[in-house]
């Protein structure tokens, strides 16, 4: 079987309300369509715009996650589509891009692909949906890709701290079936290549993580913290919006000064009762697959 092999060069581009999606030919009537960074909840609209006149695609995903919104309407897209999906090697695809993943009608990934889920926030118009009407939201979606009952019990109760992630054993023991990129009876190899290309600067993480505090927008600043951290505490969506969304004056941020390649000093200022709050954090990031997220965070208030 002649395989279609498609090299996926991964460019590391900052946008801040949207991800970073491409369409690339890659013969001719299959197309590469690249999903890279942050969800947002237009880029589902996005995606169809991109898409409308594409019959054949595969779908390379690279993001921590993001909007859940804007990842169903995207996933929708895909299935109606009949799109492969695909996570190529040593590449994070966590939250609301693992939902996007599980569209494909093919789902390719590798052993050290880190494919994440972690417990469903829907947000909309920058506003917490109840979270009832969430979980409602998210079912029906795995409905309507076709997942199994096992298959989707495995997604929706994932964890509302960390991340469940998706391994070998778990795709057999709840039927979400993948092939590996190597598999040598797939039709499609995917791979991963670095470039000169780096990720996002360190300081513009931290500074788009207050920036999402500021705005109470617990979907983006859960999506720029360290999978394993997320949802835990002060970095629970839930939490973000509840505490933030109720501020007599929202937190604006002061400056942000470099410590090291890693740590940063963010001064910040809000109100939430009657007295102000004037602020100072430290702020631990680190480098996972490529992706810069937030590790850890000592404040005074």
């Amino acid at each position: 079987m002649k395989k279609l092999v498609i090299t996926s060069c991964i460019f590391y581009v900052t946008f801040l309300n949207a991800a970073n999606i491409t369409a690339e030919r890659v013969n001719n009537d299959v197309y590469l369509l690249k999903i890279i960074g942050q969800i947002f909840e237009d880029d589902g609209r996005k995606f169809k715009d991109l898409s409308q006149n594409i019959k054949r695609a595969v779908v390379v995903l690279d993001s921590p996650g993001g909007s859940v919104l804007g990842g169903l309407e995207i996933g929708r897209s895909i299935k109606n589509n009949n799109y492969f999906t695909a996570v190529p090697n040593k590449t994070l695809c966590a939250s609301s891009c693992a939902l996007i993943w599980l569209a494909g009608t093919k789902r390719f990934a590798e052993d050290d692909s880190f494919i994440g889920f972690h417990a469903a926030y829907v947000y909309k118009n920058g506003k917490p949906v109840e979270s009832g009407s969430g979980n409602a939201l998210v079912g029906a979606y795995l409905n309507q890709i076709g997942l199994t009952d096992s298959a989707i019990i495995f997604v929706t109760n994932a964890p509302p701290e960390g991340i469940a992630r998706l391994d070998k054993k778990l795709s057999q023991t709840y039927g979400i079936s993948y092939s590996s990129v190597d598999d040598k009876n797939t039709e499609v190899v995917v791979r991963k290549e670095t470039t000169k290309n780096r990720p996002e600067e360190p300081i513009e993480i931290v500074r788009k993580f207050y920036e999402a505090l500021s705005r109470s927008d617990g979907d983006t600043a859960a999506s720029l913290v360290t999978p394993t951290k997320r949802g835990i505490g002060p970095f629970n969506e839930k939490n973000i919006a509840n505490f933030f969304g109720n501020m007599r004056v929202p937190l604006a941020i002061n400056d942000i000064q470099k410590i090291t390649e890693t740590i940063f000093q963010v001064k910040y200022s809000y109100t939430y009762t009657k007295t102000q709050c004037i602020g100072t954090a430290t702020v631990e990031t680190e480098n996972i697959l490529g992706n810069i997220l937030i590790k850890k965070i000592s404040a005074n208030c």
